[in-house]
């Protein structure tokens, strides 16, 4: 009978929260996670997207997704975008940091950190384009930015405040403030 008695005692005292160890900061600390501002993460991130006809649109890798549910988001660590152009070499774009916003209808990925753009085209081998910040939109093929840019091939180096950036075009349109060297 007494063993019976410290048994509801024991497990009193565990429901009541007061075992050995468990405080009531612990609490507090496992409830202020369950009430955390994001409902997942997932570490090493990848995404493939697919145009309608099958051919790959782009890539995404992070070191770290987060997604957020109050605004539908995730904020990325390290991510590194491969988008694909028609028979041609993709553009590959890495950052710091990212957030993908997306809706039924369109995504959007801002890019931030040190952000640099690489590809190579036939008529000015590699080029390079280094900014602050880029807003993509992955499934119109389309890049903005209204920071400082540069943007560096084999015999041209260009600075911009702003540019806009068409892959389905193959177009770059550097803004405003323009400046740089031609040296052929």
């Amino acid at each position: 009978m007494k063993l019976r008695g410290w048994l509801w005692l024991l497990g009193f005292f565990l429901l009541a929260g007061c075992k050995p160890g468990i405080n009531s900061s612990d609490t507090q600390d496992l409830a202020a996670n369950l009430n955390a501002p994001f409902d997942y993460y997932i570490n090493g991130m990848q995404t493939q997207r697919f145009s309608a006809d099958g051919k790959p649109v782009f890539t995404l890798r992070a070191g770290r997704a987060t997604h957020f549910p109050a605004d539908d988001h995730i904020e990325l660590t390290s991510p590194v975008l491969h988008w694909f152009r028609d028979n041609a070499e993709p553009w590959i774009i890495s950052a710091d940091a990212g957030n993908l916003h997306h809706n039924a209808s369109t995504e959007e990925l801002t890019l931030t950190g040190s952000v640099k753009a690489n590809t190579s085209l036939p008529q000015t081998g590699n080029i390079l384009l280094e900014t602050g910040r880029l807003n993509l939109w992955p499934k119109d093929k389309i890049a903005l930015t209204d920071a400082e840019v540069k943007f560096t091939t084999q015999a041209t180096r260009w600075q911009s405040k702003g540019m806009r950036l068409n892959i389905a075009r193959n177009t770059l349109s550097l803004l405003n403030d323009v400046r740089g060297i031609y040296a052929p």
